[in-house]
């Protein structure tokens, strides 16, 4: 089948990023293990950059420059004209004096410990010049960012001449460490070197007790020919580790950078191409969902002691939040990163409250409980409402689409414990679950700035919903009284859902009920949750989407959190109207949901467009009006890279405008991409049920649309068609010529879905074609 190599490399794996801004973005690379924060020229300026390997810092910077008269030094980042933010690395373009160029490769491997430099010299004349490279080492405790930057004499160093390497530790701990070095012999090193101060002439390197800083200044002497050019590498390791690890790690890295390089851009291309990848034919909603794909795996993060999952965002958030986590497994499994989910599920399986106890603050936490944070520091907050529903629904989610009975076995008991907890939430015997402030937190709701007590909407509807998960997977699994107590106490708060929260008047969900027991008439995104999870019959749900589509809400780069009109309203604040790329994608969910496929295909249009403005990533969250570009300059709001952004976008795009339905147990899935009046043609690679794997290709020509489809891994029952603006009485449909029996339907007030039921044997091509009438 056709795949996105077809589209063409810089098309969808490459940002070419904006040299009017002066290249003065945020930039973020990251392995497993490590990742560099800092801006698009290569600079380092700002409180949160720098390379981390949690639960320390390693470095504030790398600074690397040049000096063509043995005096003045002319750091790189000064001189970029070009930056290139590509899937797998970053490339840059540095122009000198003197017909100067530098062009710059940086990456992260994956699995190591380490940071990887290869900078290309090219001269058009004969030049002596000398290369600086001034790394700023800071091994530090990562909560202590929460403050002002730290800086103290608190580093030891020793210079490695056989490696041409510096080894910094920890001057308390000799178990944290940094090795930087290249593979020239500087000419000179001098440790504890100043900024501001000139070019050092002889080394100097501090004695075993000496504390210092961390920075250093090496010199390295280098010579262009006429047309000639010269290749450098340098390698960053560093972490909480034994000297005897982090040495090996230095010295496979440094022994073959480049060969490194191919490895890592391979490793990050084959997760790309093997995970799933679709084109709807519009150039911005393409390579949203591919940068998407990159965003999350920036944000996997694998941690001894703790496991693989995701961080929630940068540069805030290097947690592990239950909540987001879970948000951002909906997209995970439906690109098919069956591993990253199942690991992601047994780390909030790992930390959630084994009995009843309290936290460090004395706020109580209770048996059951799916944390809030963890963080790498070992701190585990539990200040959260929905974190422990959600893994319920997490986990079912996961047994959707990958039909893992054994790992829903192995994890039942967390589930089952997590449901226990579910029940004891009403508090004060109103049927509602109940919260508020907990901790530091003024509420324990996603919208945890801003107190909503007691009961909010979309806890309520995702209690519901968990209800219902949790019901299916005690079935599954055979525990017949949890099913019947979990669909019981489904049915009941889906009642009440309506029953409490349904004004008629204004046609929405009131936000919260208030503890005197009165509604909160805040008008709030959050209406659309118990949408997402079809709790709400079409009539009222139309109503909700009516409003969350008006000016009130809607803006060009996606929805308020919050109306317009409301009294409490602020567009430059973080949860009273600022506009989330992550509820943005509820909104897109539910409207392709209730039939609104035109607006549906118009929200993810936004969510796409938005990444624009700051390329490459999906931010927390916007300003909610004003000029975007220049609020997100002088206000800026939230993480610039935000998992669950990226992953509700995945999520909307394969379930919502495709139409994914998957049921891995029967080897079974629905598929019905909405073909938009602008689609020609579509393309859904990859597609994981189960074992089996799904490339499908659809081609429009008229009133005639062709599907051509091929399965591996397992034979696949599948339910697959199109939706589509306008109507249609009949349809002819044929496989590979034969009759095939089809159904037709309307779909909302303007569309229509065409399903014809196929079975194809694994390793078999076949071909559809629907002839509208």
């Amino acid at each position: 089948m056709e795949g996105p190599e077809a589209s063409g490399y810089h098309d969808r794996f490459v940002w070419i990023l904006d040299r009017l801004r002066g290249f003065r973005g945020p930039f973020v690379l990251a392995g497993l293990r490590m990742y560099l924060m800092g801006l698009e020229n290569g600079g380092f300026e700002g409180r949160w950059n720098g390379v981390w390997n949690l639960p320390i810092k390693v470095a504030d910077s790398i600074d690397f420059g040049v000096s063509l008269n043995g005096e003045r030094i002319l750091w790189l980042k000064d001189h970029c004209v070009r930056c290139e933010a590509h899937v797998s690395h970053a490339e840059r373009v540095y122009v000198l004096p003197n017909g100067l160029t530098i062009r710059e490769k940086v990456f992260i491997p994956d699995v190591y410990r380490a940071v990887c430099w290869l900078f290309r010299f090219e001269g058009v004349r004969n030049l002596g010049l000398k290369f600086i490279v001034r790394p700023v080492i800071n091994l530090m405790w990562e909560v202590r960012q929460a403050g002002e930057p730290w800086r103290e004499k608190r580093m030891l160093a020793v210079y490695d001449r056989a490696r041409r390497a510096l080894i910094f530790r920890h001057h308390m701990r000799p178990e944290w460490l940094a090795i930087f070095g290249g593979s020239l012999e500087p000419s000179v090193v001098s440790v504890g070197h100043q900024e501001g101060v000139g070019l050092p002439r002889e080394n100097r390197i501090p004695g075993p007790r000496e504390h210092i800083y961390g920075e250093a200044l090496m010199v390295y002497d280098l010579r262009l020919g006429d047309g000639d050019s010269l290749e450098l590498s340098f390698v960053l390791v560093g972490g909480v580790a034994s000297l005897i690890f982090l040495l090996r790690e230095y010295d496979e890295a440094a022994r073959g950078v480049q060969e490194l390089f191919e490895r890592s851009r391979k490793s990050v291309m084959d997760y790309l191409l093997n995970t799933v990848d679709l084109s709807v034919g519009h150039a911005a909603i393409d390579k949203a969902f591919t940068w998407s794909k990159v965003n999350l795996h920036l944000l996997k993060h694998y941690q001894r002691g703790y496991g693989l999952g995701f961080m929630a965002g940068l540069p805030h958030f290097p947690i592990y939040f239950g909540r987001d986590t879970v948000w951002t497994l909906f997209g995970i499994n439906a690109i098919g990163d069956f591993e990253a989910s199942k690991g992601s599920l047994s780390l909030l399986a790992r930390f959630q409250a084994k009995e009843d106890g309290e936290d460090q603050l004395m706020v109580p936490y209770y048996k059951g409980e799916v944390p809030h944070e963890v963080r790498t520091d070992g701190t585990v907050i539990y200040y959260s409402i929905d974190s422990t529903p959600l893994f319920v629904v997490g986990v079912y989610d996961y047994y959707l689409w990958s039909g893992d009975e054994v790992f829903l076995r192995y994890i039942y008991d967390n589930v089952h414990k997590a449901l226990a907890w579910c029940f004891e939430s009403d508090r004060d015997g109103d049927g509602l679950v109940d919260h508020g402030p907990e901790g530091f937190l003024p509420d324990v709701t996603w919208m945890d700035s801003t107190f909503r007590g007691k009961s909010a909407i979309d806890v309520q509807a995702i209690f519901a919903y968990a209800f219902k998960c949790g019901a299916e997977i005690a079935k599954v699994v055979g525990d017949v009284d949890m099913e019947k107590a979990a669909h019981r106490k489904y049915e009941e708060l889906k009642d009440l859902l309506i029953k409490r929260y349904w004004d008629e008047e204004r046609g929405f969900f009131y936000d919260a009920i208030k503890p005197d027991g009165e509604p909160s008439a805040d008008m709030t995104v959050n209406a659309v949750v118990p949408l997402l999870f079809n709790l709400v019959e079409e009539e009222k749900a139309d109503k909700v989407l009516c409003k969350l589509e008006s000016p009130d809400f809607m803006t060009d780069w996606g929805v308020r959190t919050r109306a317009k009109s409301d009294p409490e309203y602020d567009g430059r604040s973080y949860q009273k109207g600022g506009v989330w790329p992550f509820t943005t994608g509820w909104v897109a969910l539910a409207q392709f949901r209730y039939g609104r496929l035109s607006e549906g295909y118009d929200t993810i249009l936004r969510m796409a467009e938005a990444q624009h403005f700051i390329p490459a990533y999906f931010r927390e969250v916007l300003p909610g009006d004003g000029s975007i570009k220049e609020a997100l300059s002088q206000h800026p709001l939230g993480c610039f890279i935000q998992a669950w952004s990226a992953g509700i976008y995945l999520y909307s795009l394969i379930t919502g405008l495709m139409e994914v339905e998957p049921r891995a147990r029967l080897a079974e899935a629905t598929v019905c991409p909405y073909m938009h009046s602008s689609s020609i043609q579509l393309y859904l690679d990859k597609l994981r049920v189960g074992s089996s794997m799904l490339d499908l290709k659809l081609k429009r020509n008229g009133r005639m649309v062709e599907a051509k489809l091929h399965v591996e891994g397992r034979d696949l029952d599948l339910n697959l068609g199109f939706r589509s603006k306008g109507s249609s009485m009949d349809c002819d449909v044929k496989l590979d010529g034969s009759d095939v029996e089809s159904y037709i339907q309307p779909v909302g007030k303007e569309c229509f879905k065409v399903l014809a039921r196929v079975k194809v044997k694994e390793g078999q091509t076949v071909k559809l074609t629907y002839r509208l009438k």
